[in-house]
């Protein structure tokens, strides 16, 4: 490890520079926003370079910098690299006979705006202060908009009050008295100045493996272009991908979307961060309905159904599976619990519903093409508890037994076999008053309530 004095030593001289003024604004960046993430002291050495550079350029040695803030110089270097790493400052060595010479040029920090949609800074920030903090933060930079309605803009044009020039004051002779010994070598226009931003190394990622991962078919290589380049070197290194993951994200991405920025690729890999890392397939499956939507929270059930709504909103989707084979779920199942909760945001009571209607009216099968377009169509209809699902779950099935009566041809065969004899739930017979409805529901009834009252049994 290259100790502190083998860069820096107290008789090596620097210099600051800046390009920019530092505003009310970027001050309070400094301190609400970046402080938090570099600490007080390099937030402190930042603050006395940009002050030193406002009073003179002369080079001065580091041990003035250590009697100026009574800090050591390996406190001095790390802050110094702190700054460096967060994009506010850069640093130019050259080296001389018996010292070094060091010029500091200090970065203006990122805009509120810049900062809070950069992706990169705002996460750590979120994470160094939680999610109130945070937000009572990012509030404080909010500017209040006027309401403009029912206003005309009146503003003056550049024409309307200034007269155009003669053409004989527009000679190329102008032109050239304008540029002509402004500045020398050594000078420049003071300005704004450029926000600083973080700067990843190349060497931390390995965006040529990553390319050769691609496959040209699925993304054009024009995609890659170097803005979205800089945000796959932040979004690997934020969330430790490699290579292969971070290609198989890109390909993901726009093959379901047709198009790839930053914004829909840190959201697909956000997705599947959580996915792998904080909410796991059997994190995910053991979840039950919460408390506030649960529509029997502290009732006793009165009814058949009211004790199977009761048993939706108490189990897990992963009790669920396990109550129906008697086994441990399987990945893939598990992967269709994980798309309905992750993906379509159901709730588990709601996904235990739909799991139930699936299994029960597809000779025990989980079809994914058949949860995925339920999942989307009751995520659409902003369903959350159990008693919702199960309406339109009815509705589902009223609608299929429709289309079947529809057919005329080869009614009770399906390619040319009987049909599979799939007993459906209690819960989703359509209820019926005349008497004939009742015949035909009394033959299976003993047989339906033996499969509800095994199922609640298993999951005691």
């Amino acid at each position: 490890m290259t100790v502190h004095f083998q860069e820096v030593v107290p008789v090596d001289t620097y210099s600051v520079q800046c390009k920019g003024l530092l505003h009310e604004v970027d001050q309070n960046v400094l301190t609400l926003l970046y402080q938090p993430l570099i600490g007080a002291f390099a937030h402190s050495l930042y603050m006395t370079l940009w002050c030193e550079a406002k009073m003179n350029t002369q080079s001065k040695k580091h041990q003035h910098l250590m009697n100026l803030t009574q800090f050591s110089l390996k406190d001095i270097l790390s802050g110094r690299k702190k700054l460096e790493a967060i994009g506010l400052l850069k640093t130019l060595k050259k080296d001389g006979e018996s010292s070094r010479e060091y010029i500091y040029e200090l970065q203006l920090p990122l805009s509120p705006k810049a900062f809070f949609t950069d992706g990169f800074l705002s996460i750590y920030l979120f994470n160094r202060l939680g999610q109130a903090k945070f937000n009572e933060i990012r509030e404080s930079f909010f500017v209040q908009q006027a309401d403009l309605s029912g206003f005309t803009e009146v503003t003056a044009s550049f024409s309307d009050v200034f007269t155009s020039l003669h053409p004989s004051e527009m000679s190329s002779k102008s032109y050239s008295e304008i540029n002509e010994n402004v500045l020398s070598d050594n000078l420049s226009l003071m300005d704004k100045g450029v926000q600083g931003k973080v700067t990843l190394s190349e060497a931390s990622f390995d965006f040529e493996a990553m390319v050769n991962q691609i496959s040209t078919f699925v993304v054009p290589k024009e995609v890659l272009t170097p803005k979205l380049k800089e945000s796959i070197y932040k979004l690997a290194y934020i969330y430790q991908l490699e290579p292969m993951d971070m290609s198989r994200q890109i390909q993901n991405v726009y093959y379901s979307t047709g198009e790839i920025n930053e914004e829909n690729l840190r959201r697909e890999i956000q997705k599947w961060y959580r996915f792998e890392h904080e909410e796991g397939l059997p994190v995910l499956a053991l979840r039950t309905q919460p408390v506030h939507l649960k529509a029997l929270q502290g009732m006793t059930p009165q009814s058949k159904e009211e004790e199977l709504i009761k048993y939706f909103e108490e189990v897990s989707p992963y009790q669920l599976l396990e109550d129906y084979s008697g086994t441990i779920p399987s990945e893939v199942d598990l992967k269709l619990v994980a798309y309905c909760i992750l993906d379509q945001n159901l709730t588990p009571g709601v996904t235990n519903v739909l799991l139930d209607y699936v299994l029960s009216g597809n000779d025990m099968k989980l079809a994914k093409g058949l949860i995925e377009r339920i999942s989307s169509h009751w995520a659409r209809k902003k369903v959350q508890t159990v008693p919702e699902a199960m309406a339109l779950a009815r509705e589902e099935k009223r609608k299929s037994k429709e289309w079947q009566e529809k057919k005329t041809s080869k009614a009770g065969y399906y390619n040319g076999k009987p049909k599979p004899n799939v007993s459906v739930p209690e819960w989703l017979r359509p209820e019926t008053n005349n008497a004939n409805g009742n015949q035909e529901t009394n033959a299976s009834e003993d047989e339906n309530r033996k499969w509800l009252e095994s199922l609640l049994n298993n999951s005691k």
